[in-house]
């Protein structure tokens, strides 16, 4: 399938990544490519990296068939270990990626491949909200609620960020999407009743507009170099 409008997701790291004709971004953890099929419409050079080759290949066969004349380089790797060039990317993008990994050896090899100025843009779960923290550790997995991801992935803490600013000079969090009660929406009702989602999404927008949205179980993690 080719690139729609880019999700919510999506669209909160490319507000702040400033993706221009000629961006050389580094698709970090690209998956099946959606948001590779992005930054090729918006004219960026394109390297998409994940660890797993089968779905670099759903990648590339997207782009062959949806992106035109611009292709993307892909490449195989894992994030602590890329192979790729010193300071060859301007923009560095990710979705659900620095949880799963070995921050440190990760803030590392970020540092290395952003160029002077460059900055790095990661959508992920924040570990911020304790009330959220306690029903993932006990709820989560029992009483019929699902357990979703990996046994490996954790949220992201302030200590994560201490750990990106030994390698890069600035960073920052950012809470563009508030979910916290869509949670509830997705992992006990299953999106199943259309009252409860629209009661959910109005609670979060309430959240929203307050001082509270820092509670989000979504951030946004903005490193500049």
């Amino acid at each position: 399938m080719p690139a729609g409008d880019p999700a919510r997701y999506d669209q909160a790291v490319l507000n702040v990544a400033r993706i221009t004709t000629g961006t050389r971004v580094l698709d970090l953890g690209c998956g099946q490519g959606d948001l590779t099929l992005t930054l090729l419409a918006l004219g960026a050079d394109v390297t998409a990296l994940d660890l797993s080759r089968a779905m670099l290949e759903v990648a590339r066969r997207r782009t062959e068939l949806y992106a035109g004349d611009r292709p993307a380089t892909f490449v195989a790797a894992p994030v602590e270990r890329t192979g790729l060039p010193s300071a060859s990317f301007d923009v560095i993008v990710g979705r659900w990626i620095l949880h799963h990994i070995d921050l440190e050896s990760a803030a590392a090899e970020l540092a290395r491949l952003l160029a002077p100025g460059g900055r790095a843009v990661f959508l992920e779960n924040s570990g911020a909200n304790p009330i959220l923290n306690f029903a993932r550790d006990h709820i989560a997995g029992r009483f019929g609620i699902p357990r979703l991801g990996t046994k490996d992935e954790r949220p992201l803490v302030r200590s994560d960020w201490h750990v990106l600013e030994q390698c890069i000079a600035s960073v920052h969090p950012e809470f563009p999407i508030v979910d916290v009660f869509e949670l509830l929406n997705r992992q006990v009702f299953r999106y199943r009743s259309q009252p409860v989602a629209a009661g959910c999404r109005g609670l979060d927008r309430l959240i929203a507009r307050t001082g509270l949205r820092r509670y989000s179980y979504r951030v946004l993690v903005v490193a500049e170099k």
